[in-house]
């Protein structure tokens, strides 16, 4: 498991900061449901999407 915040960053999707204003302007899902803050995902199993882009 992996905080999701970490794993934009590590994808060079934002940084760690830049990741959580994403999160809470409700930009990123888990799954197809609107991530949390603070959320950990598995990235072996969580399809992550931002802007509705994976």
């Amino acid at each position: 498991m992996i905080r999701l915040q970490k794993y934009l960053a590590e994808c060079g999707v934002a940084s760690r900061r830049a990741s959580e204003q994403l999160i809470a302007a409700g930009r990123v899902h888990v799954n197809s449901v609107p991530a949390m803050l603070g959320q950990s995902i598995d990235p072996d199993r969580d399809e992550v999407a931002v802007d509705g882009a994976p």
